[in-house]
């Protein structure tokens, strides 16, 4: 069933030559014309999407997914214990719709254990991703890493600048919640800021996460899909874009949130969109992004239980009261990592992420943004 939708990859790159030089293509799995992987043996899998039809003003991102195999599989790896296989990319449609539906089915077929990591292609392939989700009735978190807010002021067809909306809209859908990483608002009309807060989406603007890229992690943390457009990098370190962007996420700072999204718990899909090949003469841009999926599947191997694999008798326990709101803040004395529950509005026993400013500000008497937003949501 999985061969039906994929076709194996090209045999113009040398993985005998990757696997001489112990690179990663030589140490993966890979579907090839006379060769298909187990499934079964895989922790993680890569699959190319190599559709382009809604990449407004973005033509070429279909030819993705091998660009950045050709740079990704000549890197090392780490100290992985890792089984990785490639499945090729998606056999081509007629239509981006049936595009989306095959992705859907594909990742249906899947073995739940598996993480997938998805090589674009144009971003409105997110709606497979989320489809995936609501077709089998699971509940999801979606994070998004983009300087634009891609949804639409009127009602339109979906494309890579408004699939969100499609998103949002769906009546049956089961997203739980939806974060926006890197937003510039000087590219945003203001009226999208106030739908998506009407609708409680959260959203970091890029000047937020400048100051400390660390605040990204607790949201991350609870992340079942990461979805990366790579316009969100400053021209700089991602020159394969066709408006160039002087600010941005540098290339250490994109590389730790990649690696965050590889830490998390729940994480099953991490989606690496909008690199256009055709605008890239040096190989800068293949190479930032062989370099966010190597720091992704340096997180999924450095993963450790976490709560609530972990029991809450383990974590340290704070009693923040004050005039404002009384919080009840847990950490993980060997993780670092950070949770709070509000009992007012919520039982103790539910825990939700956060991070350790959350908790420095709570003791000052100071509410974030964070933790307004989870009240928020609490009330509704």
């Amino acid at each position: 069933m999985l061969r039906e939708y994929l076709i194996p990859l090209s045999n113009h790159f040398d993985f005998c030559e990757t696997e001489t030089c112990d690179n990663i293509g030589g140490v993966i799995q890979v579907h090839t014309d006379d060769n298909f992987p187990d499934i079964n043996l895989a922790d993680i899998v890569i699959i190319g999407v190599p559709e382009e039809r809604k990449a407004i003003n973005n033509e070429g991102t279909a030819s993705a997914p091998d660009a950045v195999r050709q740079v990704f599989y000549k890197l090392f790896q780490g100290q992985w214990h890792l089984k990785i296989q490639d499945l090729g990319n998606l056999r081509p449609t007629e239509t981006p719709q049936e595009t989306y539906h095959n992705l859907s089915m594909l990742l249906s077929l899947l073995p739940l254990n598996l993480s997938v990591i998805i090589l674009g292609g144009s971003q409105d392939i997110t709606c497979s991703l989320t489809n995936y989700y609501d077709i089998n009735n699971k509940a999801y978190n979606l994070n998004v890493i983009d300087s634009l807010i891609d949804s639409s002021l009127t009602d339109s067809f979906i494309d890579n600048e408004s699939y969100l909306t499609e998103i949002l809209r769906k009546e049956d859908s089961c997203l739980q919640n939806l974060t926006l990483f890197g937003i510039q608002s000087y590219y945003n009309h203001p009226q999208k800021y106030k739908n998506i807060e009407q609708l409680y989406v959260d959203y970091y603007n890029l000047s937020d996460l400048k100051r400390d890229i660390n605040e990204a992690e607790p949201e991350l943390r609870e992340a079942h899909i990461v979805s990366l457009d790579v316009r969100s990098l400053k021209y700089a370190n991602m020159p394969a874009q066709i408006q160039g962007m002087p600010n941005g996420f540098n290339g250490i700072e994109i590389c730790k949130m990649a690696r965050m999204s590889g830490l998390a718990p729940k994480n099953k899909i991490f989606g690496l969109f909008e690199y256009n090949p055709l605008l890239d003469q040096h190989l800068t841009g293949a190479s930032m992004a062989a370099q966010i999926l190597w720091y992704y599947l340096e997180g999924k191997n450095n993963k450790k239980k976490e709560y609530p694999e972990i029991p809450k008798s383990e974590l340290l326990k704070f009693y923040v009261e004050n005039e404002v709101l009384n919080l009840v803040f847990y950490k993980n004395p060997i993780s670092g990592r950070w949770w709070v529950s509000i009992p007012q509005i919520e039982r103790e026993d539910v825990l939700i992420s956060c991070s350790e400013t959350d908790y420095n500000n709570a003791v000052k008497s100071v509410i974030t943004k964070r933790i307004f937003g989870i009240i928020n949501k609490m009330v509704i």
